[in-house]
């Protein structure tokens, strides 16, 4: 890959104390995205996935797990003690393979504790090392 290698995996503490791990996602880590999703507000889930969810469909959680590295990578935050999922980043190139759209979440109650920031920034740095020239999210403005 073009550019300047980065890390696989990183370290970090968030505001509130919370040790972090944030690594690539695994094919093994769809077990933990259902859960991770129960431990989301129905409103943040509707801001990220554009739609009222219950819960993550299979259809979802399998392309999660089974990413095209070429054209997808996906960035889990994991509690370093517990080993829950803290937060997930995905990144899709367009058909231009210049641009990629990102999309974040993370556990409801760590909104405001820098997870969202610091998986935008591992992804953000991937796009780099790719040498993306755009990267953008869409961003759900409307009330329900």
């Amino acid at each position: 890959m073009p550019g300047t290698p980065i890390a696989s995996e990183m370290r970090e503490t968030l505001r509130g104390g919370e040790r972090v791990l944030i690594r690539r996602a695994r094919p093994d880590d769809v077990a933990a995205y259902r859960d991770f999703v129960r431990h989301v507000d129905a409103e943040d889930l509707r801001l990220r996935f554009f739609a009222h969810i219950a819960e993550l469909t299979d259809s979802e959680a399998d392309k999660l797990s089974h990413l095209d590295y070429v054209h997808d990578m996906a960035f889990v935050a994991l509690d370093e003690v517990s080993g829950e999922m803290l937060g997930l980043v995905r990144l899709r190139d367009e058909l231009d393979e210049q641009t990629a759209e990102y999309a974040i979440l993370v556990r409801s109650r760590l909104k405001g504790h820098g997870l969202g920031w610091l998986l935008m920034q591992r992804v953000i740095q991937y796009a780099r090392a790719k040498n993306l020239h755009r990267v953008y999210g869409d961003v759900l403005a409307d009330k329900p």
